[in-house]
């Protein structure tokens, strides 16, 4: 209950951040207007990086309850709370203890990065969500094999939701089978792996069948810039492993020494239910750290295995009298913080800035029209996605200085939004109208 007013509450206040939130919104809202739920399409054009599973969520809900920030982000808080939910059951299952069990949801419960992002409209914590019922189910693959068939299906959903991180799952499974001497019987494995792999097969096939060479070019673009591109400077190939140490030296508190010592404690002990863990977070680490990208967040997948370490870790070292006495504590602590959220929300608002010029600039011109946009010569989609969520217009977005000059002349664009520095200097003398001004940035409409 307490966790889920700490996950519920925060989305009654605050906007979405102009990266992926704002980004994955509005390519819901597409989704909805359109009426088009399998070629997804961002600013009008298709968005080939990711499946959909999180848009169709978001989409499933606005076209309930219209559009909202709020709807835009409860995807997110719920798979969140259902983390919480199941890391309890897996850790149960895993140690035995109930006591432990319940360590480690409060230790999920309270660990921030986890938190933060159950509260933006962001595919991480569903994909960490999806991720831990696959891990589930195939916990009790050994006494049943028909939960072969219930992983795959939460591997699929995996899979359409975040891709290429989804294929941690296959090589953790793989690993555990391998290291338990497991042989799974191929009535249930090879329908799971169908299962598992066909949604977002099909999926892929289907754009490569529409789009050809630009879902090559598009897709191998992203790949680039996430997956395999250069680092610079090159030996930054080598290091993800240490960088990834230090962030969560640095976020990880108050539970970095216990989730230390539960690894130790899990390595020491070879207890056959919590090697498990090894593989899932060792994989999901891995992968991190060779990518080009390297974001803390892309490691919440482990975050469950690190809780029911954690635990583990906890455990080992104190009574379970003290680890009741302890608990005992940090309930009402988790009730005070809950009623802190609730009572003092977030006032911070990342679109402020953003807002009025979308409205202004959705209000002066037709649905077939597109606004151009320009700050400074930047590549600046954060505010382009927040234009195209808070606005109601596809953007003619132009990011270098001689491109500016061009569009601006051509006249292809009536309405514009751009920085006051290049108002001022390129469009103040045109015969236009100012119709809102915010922050650094001014919509004009040109005569």
């Amino acid at each position: 209950m307490l966790s889920a007013i700490l996950l519920l509450a925060p989305l009654r206040t605050g906007d979405l951040t102009g990266y992926d939130d704002a980004q994955y919104a509005h390519i819901a809202k597409s989704i909805v207007r359109t009426g088009n739920w399998t070629v997804i399409q961002s600013n009008g054009e298709p968005a080939l990086e990711n499946p959909p599973l999180l848009e169709w969520l978001q989409a499933s809900l606005f076209a309930i309850f219209g559009f909202s920030d709020f709807a835009a982000r409860l995807p997110a808080a719920l798979c969140g709370l259902a983390a919480i939910l199941l890391v309890y059951w897996l850790a149960r299952r895993l140690t035995g203890d109930p006591t432990t069990a319940l360590v480690a949801m409060l230790v999920m419960a309270t660990s921030v990065y986890f938190l933060k992002y159950s509260a933006r409209g962001m595919n991480d914590v569903p994909f960490t969500f999806f991720f831990l019922c696959a891990m589930c189910a195939w916990s009790l693959t050994e006494e049943d094999p028909r939960w072969y068939l219930a992983a795959g299906c939460a591997t699929a959903c995996a899979q359409m939701t975040r891709s290429m991180m989804g294929l941690a799952l296959p090589a953790i499974f793989g690993l555990d089978l391998v290291l338990h001497r497991r042989r799974p019987p191929l009535r249930y494995a090879l329908p799971a792996l169908l299962l598992a792999y066909l949604p977002v097969a099909a999926w892929y096939v289907y754009l490569v069948h529409l789009f050809g060479a630009l879902f090559f070019e598009k897709h191998s673009e992203w790949l680039r810039d996430e997956v395999y591109g250069p680092l610079s400077p090159p030996w930054r190939r080598f290091t993800g492993v240490f960088e990834y140490a230090g962030m969560l030296s640095k976020s990880y508190w108050p539970w970095l020494p216990a989730l230390v010592a539960g690894v130790v404690v899990g390595v020491r002990r070879r207890d056959p239910r919590l090697s498990l863990l090894i593989p899932w977070a060792g994989v999901v680490f891995v992968l991190c750290a060779i990518a080009r990208s390297r974001v803390l967040r892309y490691l919440l997948p482990a975050y469950p295995a690190f809780a029911i370490f954690a635990a583990v870790g906890l455990a080992s070292y104190l009574s379970t009298e003290h680890l009741h006495k302890a608990l005992r504590w940090a309930a009402p602590a988790f009730a005070l913080a809950a009623a802190v959220v609730v009572a003092f929300p977030r006032t911070h608002f990342a679109a402020a800035e953003i807002r009025p010029v979308a409205r202004a600039a959705t209000s002066a011109t037709t649905s077939v029209e597109r606004v151009g946009f320009y700050d400074g010569g930047q590549p600046r989609f954060d505010e382009t996605n927040q234009m195209e969520w808070y606005g109601d217009r596809y953007l003619r977005r132009v990011f270098r200085h001689d491109d500016f000059l061009k569009a601006l002349a051509s006249g292809k664009a009536r309405v514009w939004v751009m920085d006051t520095e290049s108002y001022q200097t390129y469009a103040a003398h045109l015969n236009h109208d100012v119709l809102a001004q915010s922050g650094h940035l001014i919509c004009i409409r040109l005569k």
